[in-house]
């Protein structure tokens, strides 16, 4: 993965210098990325401004990982490196958490919206803003910026209004999402408690990224069963868990086909005909 990211390195370097002129940042120290495991997933944390060597940082420590949980904590930095990370995250299929009382702004935001599913707790604060630059002394926002980061948003299949209010927020001041406002918009995003992690619609606590005992509400699985077509996203290199919890707690998604011997999910937005198929474990609504 990290030769296909610096293949793509050269398309990327334009974006980074405008992002890094027009979206007003601190100077970059880079974010400190750490990785611990109690037996479960590897649990992966990120503190700090986003720096672009961070992708790559992120990408050699993750070589390998079939499931993690990704921490996010840093008041911004680099918002390409952070979109980047959040494109990462979505392949890899990792989960991504703000936890309580924390700060998790402009790039730490946009990789935490690459987690699916994503998680935050109800005093998380994830803040957006839109991208600017500086004229005169004051922040004034950029057309061009922006449409890389509503480019970034559709890529990760959110919702007009959703990119809409983030890259509309003003550039003086960040808009901090809440689990209300996050309902409002779309944005699927359960909810972190000190019991566990609850999904959005009130489910009972899940736990992330282990082998899933019986599926979320609302789903049904089918062994050995595949549904052609109606594919809208993929995820690599997880879990059939995670495969299955990724439908339940997005709106648009109507079944999903996990394809054991890949590790892969496909993400459906409408149930086809059902075929027989070894190797695929499907679940519908």
């Amino acid at each position: 993965m990290v030769r296909t990211f610096a293949a793509r390195l050269g398309v990327w370097r334009l974006a980074i210098f405008l992002v890094s002129a027009l979206w007003l940042a601190c100077p970059a120290r880079p974010a400190q990325i750490s990785m611990s495991s109690h037996g479960g997933p590897p649990l992966i944390t990120i503190t700090g401004e986003f720096d672009f060597g961070d992708v790559i940082k992120f990408l050699r420590k993750t070589e390998g990982i079939q499931d993690a949980v990704v921490v996010l904590k840093g008041p911004g930095g680099n918002a390409v490196a952070g979109m980047q990370i959040g494109k990462a995250i979505r392949q890899k299929g990792f989960l991504t958490v703000v936890p309580p009382s924390t700060n998790c702004a402009s790039a730490c935001a946009l990789a935490w919206l690459g987690g699916l599913p994503r998680f935050m707790a109800q005093d998380s604060r994830i803040g957006f803003h839109s991208a600017y630059f500086v004229k005169g002394g004051r922040p004034r926002k950029s057309t061009a910026a922006n449409s890389l980061v509503a480019a970034y948003l559709k890529g990760l299949r959110m919702r007009r209004q959703a990119i809409a209010h983030i890259t509309g927020a003003p550039p003086e001041r960040l808009y901090w999402l809440t689990i209300d406002a996050a309902r409002s918009l779309g944005i699927e995003a359960g909810i972190y408690t000190s019991h566990g992690i609850t999904s959005t619609l009130g489910k009972a606590p899940l736990a992330a990224a282990t082998p899933m005992k019986q599926p979320p509400s609302g789903m049904t699985i089918k062994k050995a069963t595949d549904y052609p077509g109606n594919d809208v996203d993929r995820l690599q290199q997880t879990t059939l868990a995670n495969c299955v919890l990724a439908c339940s707690d997005s709106a648009d998604c109507k079944a999903v086909t996990f394809i054991t011997r890949r590790r892969e999910c496909w993400i459906k937005s409408a149930i086809g005909s059902a075929e027989p198929r070894d190797g695929l474990i499907s679940a519908i609504k």
